[in-house]
């Protein structure tokens, strides 16, 4: 009683919703890369989104966002590489296959962070600066009110 429905219609579950993480994805990390967008010619539902990204280097790719993660489907915008289909449909289907030769293309990235780190050496400098400067700005703020509280004391 009160808990909520185990199963819904198929393909109806909501927890995960690929429009809004995307956005919330591209919000969170744009400061770090030169580009990133929604796929506008790759269809999108409720179970997955594309996102086209461009490094700080200039690389560029075409992420697969689902419920599992992210996952670099193409080094270029708005594609999704045959070669990497068929080899996760061989693998799924025969077991080990070529595992090495396609290991990192089939890599499932547990968070665009993670995704971002391996591609993109500039990403992590540039998420470290942003995190100094708001560091600073709280050491700052701390300094402020402390100076504050001291003169009220007196």
């Amino acid at each position: 009683m009160g808990e909520p429905k185990a199963t819904a219609e198929p393909g109806e579950e909501q927890a995960f919703n690929c429009e809004d993480e995307a956005n919330a994805i591209i919000n969170d990390v744009k400061a770090h890369v030169a580009e990133i967008c929604i796929s506008s010619k790759l269809a999108s539902d409720a179970t997955q989104i594309y996102l086209n990204i461009r490094t700080i280097e200039s690389a560029t790719c075409c992420v697969q966002v689902t419920s599992r993660g992210f996952k670099i489907v193409s080094s270029q915008y708005d594609t999704i590489d045959e070669e990497s289909r068929i080899s996760a449909l061989l693998r799924n289907g025969q077991g080990q296959g070529h595992d090495n030769e396609e290991e990192e293309e089939e890599e499932i990235f547990e968070t665009p962070y993670a995704l971002l780190d391996k591609i993109s050496p500039r990403y992590v400098e540039s998420f470290g600066n942003q995190l100094c400067q708001q560091l600073r700005a709280l050491q700052q703020m701390r300094t402020e009110l402390n100076e504050e509280d001291e003169e009220e004391e007196e």
